[in-house]
Protein backbone atom coordinates (compact mmCIF):
# COMPACT_ATOMS: atom_id res chain seq x y z
CA UNK A 1 0.00 0.00 0.00
CA UNK A 2 1.29 3.44 -0.62
CA UNK A 3 0.58 6.51 1.63
CA UNK A 4 -2.57 8.01 0.20
CA UNK A 5 -2.55 10.88 2.70
CA UNK A 6 -0.05 13.56 2.45
CA UNK A 7 1.33 16.08 4.91
CA UNK A 8 1.98 19.72 3.50
CA UNK A 9 3.77 22.30 5.39
CA UNK A 10 3.23 26.14 4.84
CA UNK A 11 2.95 26.68 1.13
CA UNK A 12 6.09 28.81 0.32
CA UNK A 13 6.41 32.09 -1.82
CA UNK A 14 9.32 33.96 -2.47
CA UNK A 15 8.89 36.10 1.13
CA UNK A 16 8.59 33.11 3.00
CA UNK A 17 5.30 34.19 4.68
CA UNK A 18 3.87 32.75 7.66
CA UNK A 19 0.25 33.71 7.16
CA UNK A 20 -1.22 33.27 3.09
CA UNK A 21 -4.15 34.22 1.89
CA UNK A 22 -5.99 32.90 -1.71
CA UNK A 23 -9.01 33.88 -3.20
CA UNK A 24 -10.66 30.84 -4.83
CA UNK A 25 -13.00 30.79 -7.69
CA UNK A 26 -14.57 27.55 -9.57
CA UNK A 27 -13.34 24.15 -8.64
CA UNK A 28 -9.76 25.14 -8.25
CA UNK A 29 -7.50 26.81 -6.85
CA UNK A 30 -6.09 29.40 -9.55
CA UNK A 31 -2.71 30.15 -7.93
CA UNK A 32 0.77 28.89 -8.24
CA UNK A 33 2.08 29.34 -5.29
CA UNK A 34 -0.54 27.00 -3.32
CA UNK A 35 1.26 23.76 -3.54
CA UNK A 36 -1.53 21.38 -3.91
CA UNK A 37 -5.04 20.52 -4.44
CA UNK A 38 -7.16 20.10 -2.26
CA UNK A 39 -9.67 17.91 -3.74
CA UNK A 40 -7.98 14.94 -2.23
CA UNK A 41 -7.49 13.56 0.95
CA UNK A 42 -4.77 15.44 2.71
CA UNK A 43 -3.40 17.24 6.18
CA UNK A 44 -1.28 20.33 6.84
CA UNK A 45 0.75 21.35 9.51
CA UNK A 46 -0.75 24.59 9.97
CA UNK A 47 -4.23 26.28 10.89
CA UNK A 48 -6.35 27.14 7.58
CA UNK A 49 -9.56 28.78 7.02
CA UNK A 50 -11.70 28.09 4.45
CA UNK A 51 -14.49 31.40 3.87
CA UNK A 52 -17.72 29.92 1.79
CA UNK A 53 -19.09 33.08 0.17
CA UNK A 54 -21.36 31.19 -2.22
CA UNK A 55 -21.37 27.76 -1.20
CA UNK A 56 -21.16 24.35 -3.67
CA UNK A 57 -20.08 21.31 -3.18
CA UNK A 58 -18.78 19.47 0.67
CA UNK A 59 -16.46 19.04 2.62
CA UNK A 60 -14.96 16.01 4.23
CA UNK A 61 -12.91 16.40 7.45
CA UNK A 62 -11.60 13.77 9.70
CA UNK A 63 -14.17 11.03 7.96
CA UNK A 64 -17.30 13.07 8.39
CA UNK A 65 -18.76 14.91 5.47
CA UNK A 66 -20.17 18.47 5.51
CA UNK A 67 -22.47 19.91 2.58
CA UNK A 68 -20.78 23.71 1.45
CA UNK A 69 -23.31 26.51 2.49
CA UNK A 70 -23.11 30.27 1.61
CA UNK A 71 -22.20 32.64 4.01
CA UNK A 72 -20.02 29.57 6.23
CA UNK A 73 -16.91 29.53 7.66
CA UNK A 74 -14.76 25.77 8.09
CA UNK A 75 -11.64 26.15 10.85
CA UNK A 76 -8.98 23.23 10.19
CA UNK A 77 -6.52 22.54 12.65
CA UNK A 78 -3.18 21.15 12.26
CA UNK A 79 -3.45 17.26 11.71
CA UNK A 80 -6.70 17.17 10.55
CA UNK A 81 -7.52 15.27 7.63
CA UNK A 82 -9.83 16.63 4.65
CA UNK A 83 -10.99 16.94 1.59
CA UNK A 84 -13.22 19.97 -0.40
CA UNK A 85 -15.07 19.04 -3.83
CA UNK A 86 -16.04 22.49 -4.88
CA UNK A 87 -18.43 23.07 -8.18
CA UNK A 88 -17.87 25.84 -10.55
CA UNK A 89 -20.21 28.28 -9.00
CA UNK A 90 -18.12 27.96 -5.85
CA UNK A 91 -16.71 31.39 -4.67
CA UNK A 92 -14.30 31.95 -1.68
CA UNK A 93 -11.09 32.54 0.35
CA UNK A 94 -8.79 30.30 2.08
CA UNK A 95 -6.29 31.75 4.90
CA UNK A 96 -3.73 29.71 6.42
CA UNK A 97 -0.77 30.32 9.15
CA UNK A 98 1.58 28.83 11.50
CA UNK A 99 0.62 28.59 15.24
CA UNK A 100 3.81 30.75 15.84
CA UNK A 101 2.28 33.11 13.58
CA UNK A 102 -1.35 33.51 15.61
CA UNK A 103 0.90 34.68 19.32
CA UNK A 104 0.95 37.88 19.92
CA UNK A 105 4.09 37.48 22.23
CA UNK A 106 6.36 34.89 22.17
CA UNK A 107 5.18 31.57 23.80
CA UNK A 108 1.99 32.51 23.14
CA UNK A 109 0.95 29.88 20.90
CA UNK A 110 -1.50 27.73 23.06
CA UNK A 111 -3.89 30.54 22.47
CA UNK A 112 -5.38 29.31 19.72
CA UNK A 113 -6.11 25.96 22.54
CA UNK A 114 -8.95 28.61 23.62
CA UNK A 115 -11.23 28.60 20.75
CA UNK A 116 -14.25 25.94 20.58
CA UNK A 117 -13.46 25.40 16.93
CA UNK A 118 -9.66 24.71 16.91
CA UNK A 119 -8.43 21.96 18.73
CA UNK A 120 -11.62 20.66 19.65
CA UNK A 121 -12.44 16.77 18.63
CA UNK A 122 -15.68 16.98 20.23
CA UNK A 123 -17.26 20.38 18.49
CA UNK A 124 -17.74 20.57 14.52
CA UNK A 125 -15.46 23.00 13.25
CA UNK A 126 -17.78 25.02 10.77
CA UNK A 127 -20.06 28.29 11.57
CA UNK A 128 -22.97 28.23 9.15
CA UNK A 129 -24.03 32.24 9.43
CA UNK A 130 -26.39 35.11 8.57
CA UNK A 131 -26.25 36.90 5.63
CA UNK A 132 -25.82 39.72 8.29
CA UNK A 133 -23.17 38.19 10.53
CA UNK A 134 -21.42 37.05 7.56
CA UNK A 135 -21.36 40.62 6.00
CA UNK A 136 -19.76 41.62 9.09
CA UNK A 137 -17.08 38.71 8.60
CA UNK A 138 -16.46 39.71 5.37
CA UNK A 139 -15.48 43.50 5.96
CA UNK A 140 -12.47 41.88 8.08
CA UNK A 141 -11.93 39.39 5.02
CA UNK A 142 -11.58 42.15 2.68
CA UNK A 143 -9.44 44.11 5.08
CA UNK A 144 -7.12 41.33 5.57
CA UNK A 145 -6.83 40.94 1.42
CA UNK A 146 -6.11 44.54 1.13
CA UNK A 147 -3.39 44.49 3.49
CA UNK A 148 -2.35 41.12 2.16
CA UNK A 149 -2.02 41.67 -1.60
CA UNK A 150 0.04 45.39 -0.46
CA UNK A 151 2.47 43.59 1.36
CA UNK A 152 5.30 45.49 3.68
CA UNK A 153 7.24 45.87 6.82
CA UNK A 154 4.35 46.20 8.74
CA UNK A 155 2.03 43.77 7.46
CA UNK A 156 2.55 41.02 9.14
CA UNK A 157 1.72 42.71 12.83
CA UNK A 158 -1.27 44.43 11.04
CA UNK A 159 -2.59 41.12 9.31
CA UNK A 160 -1.74 39.20 13.10
CA UNK A 161 -4.18 41.55 14.65
CA UNK A 162 -6.70 41.43 11.94
CA UNK A 163 -6.39 37.66 12.38
CA UNK A 164 -7.24 37.74 16.22
CA UNK A 165 -10.24 40.19 15.38
CA UNK A 166 -11.89 38.05 13.14
CA UNK A 167 -11.07 34.55 14.95
CA UNK A 168 -12.61 36.34 17.79
CA UNK A 169 -15.72 37.85 15.97
CA UNK A 170 -15.86 33.82 15.24
CA UNK A 171 -15.47 32.88 18.76
CA UNK A 172 -18.73 35.22 19.85
CA UNK A 173 -20.70 33.80 16.58
CA UNK A 174 -19.83 30.28 17.32
CA UNK A 175 -21.09 30.16 20.75
CA UNK A 176 -23.91 32.32 20.29
CA UNK A 177 -25.34 30.07 17.53
CA UNK A 178 -24.11 26.70 19.10
CA UNK A 179 -23.26 26.81 22.95
CA UNK A 180 -25.73 26.80 25.75
CA UNK A 181 -25.48 30.25 27.21
CA UNK A 182 -25.47 28.75 30.55
CA UNK A 183 -22.90 26.67 29.68
CA UNK A 184 -20.80 28.97 28.27
CA UNK A 185 -21.12 30.87 31.09
CA UNK A 186 -20.47 28.09 33.26
CA UNK A 187 -17.52 28.91 35.48
CA UNK A 188 -16.04 25.52 34.46
CA UNK A 189 -16.04 26.59 30.36
CA UNK A 190 -12.47 27.24 30.77
CA UNK A 191 -11.59 24.43 32.85
CA UNK A 192 -13.06 21.88 30.02
CA UNK A 193 -10.92 23.68 27.66
CA UNK A 194 -7.81 23.39 29.25
CA UNK A 195 -8.90 19.29 29.56
CA UNK A 196 -9.53 19.60 26.09
CA UNK A 197 -5.90 20.71 25.13
CA UNK A 198 -4.51 18.69 27.53
CA UNK A 199 -6.07 15.79 26.02
CA UNK A 200 -4.65 17.43 22.27
CA UNK A 201 -1.02 17.42 23.73
CA UNK A 202 -1.17 13.96 25.92
CA UNK A 203 -3.57 11.76 24.49
CA UNK A 204 -0.78 8.98 23.00
CA UNK A 205 0.51 8.33 26.15
CA UNK A 206 -2.06 9.13 29.01
CA UNK A 207 -5.45 7.36 28.89
CA UNK A 208 -7.11 7.51 32.29
CA UNK A 209 -8.82 10.23 33.57
CA UNK A 210 -7.31 10.12 36.57
CA UNK A 211 -3.81 10.88 35.15
CA UNK A 212 -5.49 14.38 33.60
CA UNK A 213 -7.22 15.29 36.56
CA UNK A 214 -4.10 14.81 38.61
CA UNK A 215 -2.37 17.08 36.29
CA UNK A 216 -5.38 19.80 36.76
CA UNK A 217 -5.28 19.45 40.66
CA UNK A 218 -8.57 18.16 40.84
CA UNK A 219 -10.25 14.87 41.73
CA UNK A 220 -11.67 12.64 38.67
CA UNK A 221 -15.14 12.37 39.18
CA UNK A 222 -14.99 16.83 39.76
CA UNK A 223 -13.44 17.00 36.20
CA UNK A 224 -15.71 13.99 34.82
CA UNK A 225 -18.79 16.09 35.99
CA UNK A 226 -17.69 19.29 34.42
CA UNK A 227 -16.89 17.55 31.28
CA UNK A 228 -20.11 15.78 31.18
CA UNK A 229 -22.41 18.96 32.07
CA UNK A 230 -20.15 21.33 29.12
CA UNK A 231 -19.80 18.82 26.16
CA UNK A 232 -22.35 16.03 27.00
CA UNK A 233 -19.33 13.31 26.95
CA UNK A 234 -17.47 11.97 30.04
CA UNK A 235 -13.91 12.50 30.03
CA UNK A 236 -13.08 8.71 29.27
CA UNK A 237 -14.73 9.43 25.62
CA UNK A 238 -13.73 12.34 24.82
CA UNK A 239 -9.88 10.90 25.97
CA UNK A 240 -11.23 7.76 23.49
CA UNK A 241 -12.60 9.49 21.04
CA UNK A 242 -9.33 11.49 20.63
CA UNK A 243 -7.24 8.00 20.48
CA UNK A 244 -9.94 6.39 17.79
CA UNK A 245 -9.53 9.67 15.39
CA UNK A 246 -5.65 9.34 15.76
CA UNK A 247 -5.77 5.51 14.81
CA UNK A 248 -7.95 6.53 11.62
CA UNK A 249 -5.32 8.12 10.87
CA UNK A 250 -2.39 5.90 11.36
CA UNK A 251 -4.69 3.52 9.01
CA UNK A 252 -4.64 5.38 6.05
CA UNK A 253 -2.22 7.42 5.77
CA UNK A 254 0.59 5.38 7.12
CA UNK A 255 1.58 1.88 6.09
CA UNK A 256 2.01 0.68 10.04
CA UNK A 257 0.46 -2.46 11.51
CA UNK A 258 -2.68 -2.95 13.69
CA UNK A 259 0.42 -3.82 16.04
CA UNK A 260 2.34 -0.91 15.88
CA UNK A 261 -0.55 1.70 15.13
CA UNK A 262 -1.46 0.24 19.08
CA UNK A 263 1.78 0.51 20.63
CA UNK A 264 2.10 4.22 19.12
CA UNK A 265 -1.00 4.32 21.03
CA UNK A 266 0.23 3.18 24.09
CA UNK A 267 -1.39 0.15 24.39
CA UNK A 268 0.39 -2.67 24.92
CA UNK A 269 -2.25 -5.27 23.81
CA UNK A 270 -2.85 -5.15 20.38
CA UNK A 271 -6.03 -7.03 20.36
CA UNK A 272 -7.35 -4.98 22.80
CA UNK A 273 -6.81 -2.23 21.03
CA UNK A 274 -8.50 -4.08 17.88
CA UNK A 275 -11.81 -4.85 20.02
CA UNK A 276 -12.06 -1.28 21.08
CA UNK A 277 -11.71 0.08 17.36
CA UNK A 278 -14.34 -2.33 16.27
CA UNK A 279 -16.69 -1.30 19.17
CA UNK A 280 -16.36 2.45 18.77
CA UNK A 281 -16.73 2.16 14.82
CA UNK A 282 -18.55 -0.86 13.97
CA UNK A 283 -14.99 -1.92 11.69
CA UNK A 284 -12.28 -3.87 12.46
CA UNK A 285 -9.14 -2.01 11.99
CA UNK A 286 -7.94 -3.52 8.75
CA UNK A 287 -11.46 -3.37 7.26
CA UNK A 288 -11.39 0.51 7.97
CA UNK A 289 -8.16 0.82 6.23
CA UNK A 290 -9.36 -0.96 3.11
CA UNK A 291 -12.88 0.40 2.84
CA UNK A 292 -11.07 4.03 3.21
CA UNK A 293 -8.30 3.45 0.95
CA UNK A 294 -11.18 2.06 -1.77
CA UNK A 295 -13.38 5.44 -1.39
CA UNK A 296 -10.16 7.16 -2.95
CA UNK A 297 -9.01 4.84 -5.70
CA UNK A 298 -8.74 7.04 -8.88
Amino acid sequence: MGEPIKTYEMPTNTNQRAFQMYEVQGKTIQNSTYPHETDRPHRHKYYEICVFITGAGKHEIDFESHPIHSNSVHFLSPGQIHLISRENNYHGYLMVFSREFYGLDPGNEDVLFHLPFFNNPTLVPILNLTQADFNELLLLIRSLRKEYLHWNSFSADILRHYLQIFLLKCKQYYLRYFADKSKTLDPHFSLVQQFNALVEQRFRQVHQVQEYASLMAMSPSLLNKHVKNITGFTAGEVILDRLMLQAKRYLIYTDLSNKEIAYQLNYQDPSYFSRIFKRKTGKSPSDFRRLENEKYQL
